[in-house]
């Protein structure tokens, strides 16, 4: 009887670890990542299905609130489709944070008085999967 009650105490601890796995919202299989000269480094993953157009974005290495920080941000295709530009919204605010276009980007941060391009960096891309950048996410950490 000892060994069922401990066998049923332990499969009852199991299930709450299992369930809460389960909730991780899909993303993408690769991130993709930029730089640029000025130390810029940003990561973008698709974050749940293709059609809601949403991704999860880092930005790191600019002097600015949003420094490091994964952010939740709208895919928003323009007119012809060779351009998909990332915005979020921080505490109630909306930032444009960049614009992509053929393996470059144009760092754009509503507010600042610079934009900087950018280029597709492959190795940068590597050292954070998508999962990572959901953990950060969902954690609410800034890993730079």
């Amino acid at each position: 009887m000892r060994k069922l009650l401990l066998l049923f105490l332990f499969a009852s601890g199991l299930v709450p670890v299992a369930h809460a796995e389960g909730k991780r919202p899909e993303v993408a299989r690769y991130t993709m990542a930029f730089s640029g000269e000025q130390g810029y480094r940003v990561w973008i993953t698709r974050l749940g299905a293709k059609e809601n157009h949403e991704a999860l974005v880092q930005i790191s290495g600019i002097d600015h609130k949003l420094d490091g920080r994964v952010l939740r941000a709208k895919e928003v295709v323009q007119t012809g489709g060779n351009s998909v530009n990332y915005i979020a919204t921080v505490d109630g605010k909306s930032y444009d944070l960049l614009a992509v276009q053929r393996g470059k980007a144009e760092l754009l941060i509503t507010g600042m008085a610079w934009t900087s391009e950018l280029r597709y960096d492959k190795a940068l891309a590597d050292q954070r999967p998508p999962e990572h950048l959901l953990t950060d996410f969902l954690e609410g950490s800034t890993k730079r």
